[in-house]
């Protein structure tokens, strides 16, 4: 009788590495192993000492931030996602339906390219659009500040898509063929976590929802940088262990996609924001380098086995619907519907009802 070869299963963790950026120039062997174990086997990492990441560079950012949420509320709703079919803007995101309610606001960004014509499809209209910026008379640096840090984070990603690459033993391009190569694209936001009040310290199953439990299902990696903590990530016991809060650090994780593509030998952990930790103001500001929409994503052949992968938790149902949508576009478009329902089932009529009928939103 043949026995089948079971895959094997990652080690266990009970903190968040930290690892110094430094290394992969100093020491890259000692560099090396410490990426392979974050992105095997615990999929979360904060990384210090990143050029350009100085602790001094993201207190101006959040001081901005505090600028910008501070205003009234009038104000900021004049620049909602609501008034953006590309869904660019400030949103509440204590008044989401469902599981995406976070006792939030933010304001989004994407690439900054023109509106898509009334007939193009759905999902690009989603995906494609102006940003919303505030007059420059209100906020007279935000504009600024936030071009330079996005343009740092690119910078991050293609060097972290290469140190990827070596742990994969790829080509030091091996990742390019799935990222646009005309318009840099990607997707941000400013994310203000309201603190703790006092009838929220009753709590008693140590939680209080900030942002729900997930996974990053359309991404390759994401990086964050954080004021303060409240992250948390799930290990595979089960128990919720708190993201380090590093001055001047880098959170990042792994998307579903690049778990994906890698036929599970890079793991996208389960993750949360615990208001419970979080006693004043948070301001983070995620960052995703977008991948092209329309390339299918399917396990390299080297990872194509399911031996060459470990074993993971499932994808919570929504999530797994959702991934079996075989049109790469259209899937795209409905990952972005569900993050907004209450904006795209007025803006998208249509395609929102399809998605509540496939038990997606």
């Amino acid at each position: 009788m043949v026995q089948r070869r079971r895959r094997r299963t990652e080690a266990d963790f009970e903190e968040v590495p930290v690892i110094d950026f430094t290394l992969a120039e100093r020491d890259p062997e000692a560099y090396y192993k410490q990426l392979r174990f974050a992105l095997e086997d615990v999929g979360f990492l904060v990384f210090s000492n990143i050029p350009g990441f100085e602790d001094g560079f993201q207190k101006e950012l959040f001081a901005t931030a505090t600028d910008l949420f501070g205003r009234p509320q009038e104000w900021k709703d004049a620049l909602g996602t609501a008034n953006s079919h590309s869904l660019r803007g400030y949103f509440r995101a204590d008044t989401l339906p469902g599981p995406h309610k976070a006792y939030a606001e933010a304001y989004r960004f994407g690439a900054d390219l023109p509106a898509p014509g009334e007939d193009a499809p759905f999902w690009l209209r989603l995906h494609e659009g102006p940003n919303q910026w505030p007059a420059a008379s209100d906020l007279p640096q935000f504009r600024e500040q936030m071009n330079t840090l996005f343009s740092r984070y690119h910078a991050l990603n293609l060097a972290l898509n290469q140190h990827i690459c070596h742990l994969l033993d790829l080509p030091s391009d091996g990742l390019d063929e799935f990222f646009p190569t005309k318009t840099i694209e990607y997707n941000s936001a400013i994310w203000h976590y309201f603190p703790l009040t006092p009838e929220m310290k009753k709590a008693e199953n140590g939680f209080v929802q900030g942002m729900h439990e997930h996974r990053d299902p359309s991404t390759f990696v994401t990086c964050l940088i954080q004021s303060r903590a409240g992250l948390q990530v799930q290990n595979h016991a089960g128990r919720w262990l708190d993201v380090p809060m590093v001055p001047g650090g880098v959170v990042c994780n792994i998307g579903m996609q690049l778990m994906k593509l890698t036929g599970g030998k890079l793991v996208a952990t389960t993750h949360r924001v615990n208001t419970l930790k979080i006693s004043q103001d948070r301001f983070t500001i995620p960052y995703v380098l977008s991948t092209r929409l329309e390339k299918e994503i399917r396990p390299l052949p080297q990872f194509a086995s399911p031996t060459a992968a470990k074993e993971h938790v499932a994808p919570n149902p929504k999530i797994a619907k959702l991934m079996s949508i075989p049109d790469p576009l259209v899937r795209s478009g409905y990952a972005r519907l569900s993050l907004f329902p209450a904006a795209t089932a007025k803006l998208y009529p249509k395609e929102f009802e399809e998605a509540h009928q496939l038990g997606i939103v």
